[in-house]
């Protein structure tokens, strides 16, 4: 639905056209930092942002994307942010005082609209430094969410739907990231602890729950520059994931935008690794519905029985919607 607000600045009306209430409501309150054409958000629906691959000190267009990032969480009033991980390029942090905390995360999603709930996970260039600091930076920041290295939180849709979200560690869960300098410390972490305990949130999710999500580094599905090697997270996590009627798995670590959802499969596959570094002349590798290898996030739109995604690039440009019902 299109709107039209017209506010008289003295002997100046200022036109703004197709913009969500959410959008509208708050220029009219101030905000003056833009939007996205033709973006969508909808009444009673729960709303929020993914994002990942991104902390490059603002460098290859990470200011582009912040900036975008922040007229869309504008648009449709996202109550969130999700970080897919590999937070903080190109070795993580030292510590919950490391200055690359300002360089790649605060002073680069300065704008106020971003100033709300970010909930994260560890990517694989997360545990190259010092990979509790990141869970440790919560106690610090007003803004960062990583209580553990997995955890799960639950959204309200409407007073009777709610969504489940289960973030999780999927660098313990990767046979290639045992060769790393950091193998002795995902060992420490026992992934089959982390999955038991995943079984064990799935299988008893709640009878309020509409929707699972499942939130990893990994992913399970890619068309990327990975899609020859062996999908170690696939075979780790998919069987799961149809057990229990996961709706969506979201990662990052391959730097596009994608959506995949398998054939016969129950659970829909999406990228959000594009926070920063991309290679736009990539072509796809294997199969996939929805494949952009350029800078952007995604934005989703929950209501109890149906979904809406925009795929949204660094130029603040939708480039594809996916929407489908339970």
């Amino acid at each position: 639905m299109k709107y039209l607000l017209i506010i008289i600045l003295g002997c100046i009306s200022i036109n703004i056209k197709g913009q969500t209430h959410d959008y509208l409501a708050e220029y009219a309150k101030g905000y003056r930092g833009g939007y996205i054409k033709g973006q969508q958000s909808r009444d009673g629906a729960l709303e929020f942002v993914a994002i990942g691959d991104f902390g490059r000190g603002g460098e290859y267009f990470q200011k582009d994307v912040a900036a975008n990032l922040a007229k869309a969480v504008t648009g449709i009033n996202a109550s969130f942010i999700i970080s897919t991980g590999d937070n903080i390029y190109p070795d993580g942090v030292a510590s919950v005082n490391d200055p690359l905390w300002r360089l790649s995360f605060e002073d680069v999603f300065y704008q106020y609209p971003l100033h709300r709930p970010w909930y994260a996970v560890l990517g694989n260039h997360d545990y190259h430094g010092n990979a509790q600091a990141q869970v440790d930076y919560s106690g610090t920041s007003q803004r960062w969410n990583m209580p553990a290295r997995y955890y799960a939180i639950k959204k309200s849709i409407n007073d009777s739907a709610r969504a489940l979200f289960v973030f999780i560690d999927t660098n313990t869960l990767d046979p290639e990231s045992y060769g790393a300098t950091y193998a002795e410390e995902l060992r420490e972490q026992d992934s089959t602890k982390q999955l038991l305990w995943l079984d064990s949130i799935l299988s008893n999710p709640g009878a309020d729950v509409q929707w699972k999500i499942v939130i990893g580094h990994h992913p399970c599905y890619t068309a990327g520059n990975r899609a020859l090697r062996k999908p170690y997270i696939r075979y780790a996590l998919e069987n799961m994931l149809e057990k229990y009627k996961v709706d969506i798995y979201l990662s990052g670590h391959e730097h596009h935008l994608q959506y995949y959802h398998p054939g016969e499969k129950f659970t829909h596959h999406i990228i959000s690794g594009a926070g920063s570094e991309a290679n736009e002349s990539l072509k796809p590798r294997s199969e996939v519905d929805f494949f952009a290898p350029i800078q952007g996030f995604v934005t989703f739109s929950i209501l109890p029985r149906n979904i809406l995604l925009q795929f949204i690039n660094r130029k603040g440009e939708i480039i594809k919607n996916v929407s489908w019902y339970k």
